[in-house]
């Protein structure tokens, strides 16, 4: 096969949309698998929320106002937006079509809504969910972080109820028992993703216009 097509393979990334209820551990398994993969980035959401002490405005989250979110969201800039909690969250189509087209694997952390919201957009996408291996551990690990209020712990359950019952809509299913098993899991996803239908199309598209139907088309001719 000519280099060139094997070239068209990586040359350009995947969009890889991860979600999971809150405490899970999804920003964890993200931050380590980034550590050892350097063709794969983390799209950074803009939010209209306030910003914590240990966050970093472009690392973490892109901290704006409440007008300059619903500008963005007007001028058609976000490819999904959602509200949680009085707070806006977003991700901007430019940010993702920009890292693609260097070859990146962009992963989006978002909710349920915003999955199915850029799986509409983006049909290549691919969709994983992550999940608690139990119900009572994922409160404790809400509960144990000390940034939530025993009423806001109880608002975050009932929000993981709703959102897990969509799990059965996503390509892949993940249950984060250990970091270590699930980054493995996680990799093992990606790396066999890199050649399926959707993220091969236009690879597959180039190779019959560039190496088959020249092909078909001098054999024919041949037979005249």
């Amino acid at each position: 096969m000519k280099k060139e097509y094997l070239d068209k393979i990586a040359e350009y990334g995947q969009l890889i949309v991860v979600s999971g209820p809150s405490g899970v551990g999804n920003k964890t398994v993200l931050r380590e698998y980034l550590q050892d993969h350097e063709q794969a980035c983390v799209s950074v959401s803009v939010t209209t929320r306030r910003q914590r002490k240990h966050e970093i405005d472009g690392k973490d989250y892109w901290f704006v106002s409440v007008p300059e979110f619903e500008r963005m969201v007007r001028m058609g800039e976000m490819l999904e937006y959602t509200y949680v909690n009085g707070n806006a969250y977003g991700t901007t189509k430019k940010s993702v079509e920009e890292a693609r087209a260097r070859g990146k694997n962009v992963i989006l952390d978002v909710d349920t809504i915003g999955a199915m919201k850029i799986r509409a957009l983006c049909p290549d996408a691919t969709l994983i969910y992550i999940l608690p291996p139990s119900w009572d551990e994922l409160k404790s690990r809400l509960s144990s972080t000390g940034i939530y209020t025993e009423e806001e712990v109880n608002a975050l359950m009932e929000i993981a109820e709703e959102e897990i019952s969509c799990a059965n809509s996503y390509d892949y299913i993940l249950v984060n028992d250990t970091i270590s098993n699930t980054l493995s899991r996680f990799a093992q996803i990606i790396h066999s993703n890199r050649y399926s239908r959707n993220c091969m199309k236009e690879f597959l598209d180039s190779y019959i216009d560039g190496e088959v139907k020249p092909h078909v088309q001098s054999y024919k001719e041949a037979l005249l």
